[in-house]
């Protein structure tokens, strides 16, 4: 026990007021820590989400209609936020582009599938931004030197883009996503982060970044921001 411990048992005067005190110490704590919670997800109007990892299953770069696969209970998850009426856009870096793997018609039809499977369960995107680039590469071909873009996460600007077009803040807004560039992204944006143990997980390390929240999937990260809010 530490000197504060000891000095607050010899005022208390036995062990048993001393582990009174100390619960209701630790419960203040708790009750605090929710209330915090709630004053953050009060304000909310907007969900940003990744999508491959978040929304459909992550094996590797998506690359057809056929690989695009739901992750169980996401789309049902996604009815939620809708019926809440909170808006909710896709942010998704889409490399594959810059590889010369995806087309913009590809895409699309891999876009209208997704589409087609949320309102299959009532759901619903308002929206989607893509980066098409990678440091590395550029229309197939690998780049002789590194070239960085603004609007590939952990950049900000679709995430700018996003506020400026549909009129909400930083400030109003929780970001879902799989990947610590979904975290530093938001981050360096303002806005609060909820991990997914589903896609990467976190486990990519492609920048250091922790979301503010981990929740195993999109179903539980949906019900821990509705139970926090009012």
């Amino acid at each position: 026990m530490d000197n504060s411990g000891r000095s607050f048992l010899k005022q208390s005067g036995n062990c048993q007021n001393y582990k009174i005190q100390k619960f209701l110490f630790y419960e203040a704590i708790l009750i605090n820590s929710k209330e915090m919670s709630n004053s953050i997800f009060n304000n909310i109007r907007v969900i940003l989400l990744d999508r491959d990892g978040v929304i459909n299953e992550e094996p590797g770069p998506i690359l057809s209609p056929e690989q695009f696969v739901m992750i169980p209970k996401s789309a049902e998850a996604l009815a939620r936020l809708n019926a809440r009426g909170w808006r909710c856009f896709v942010i998704t870096n889409q490399a594959a582009f810059a590889r010369g793997d995806l087309s913009e018609s590809v895409f699309q039809t891999i876009t209208e599938k997704m589409r087609a499977e949320l309102e299959k369960s009532a759901a619903h995107i308002d929206g989607q931004y893509y980066c098409p680039h990678h440091p590395d590469w550029e229309n197939g071909q690998r780049r002789s030197a590194a070239k960085a873009c603004n609007c590939r996460k952990p950049g900000t600007l679709l995430l700018e883009q996003a506020s400026a077009e549909h009129g909400f803040s930083a400030e109003e807004t929780v970001f879902i996503g799989d990947s610590t560039s979904d975290f530093a992204a938001a981050a360096k944006w303002g806005t609060c982060s909820i991990g997914v143990r589903t896609g990467h997980a976190g486990r990519d390390r492609k920048v250091s970044a922790e979301p503010d929240y981990w929740q195993a999937d999109l179903w539980e990260a949906v019900e821990f921001l509705l139970k926090n809010s009012t």
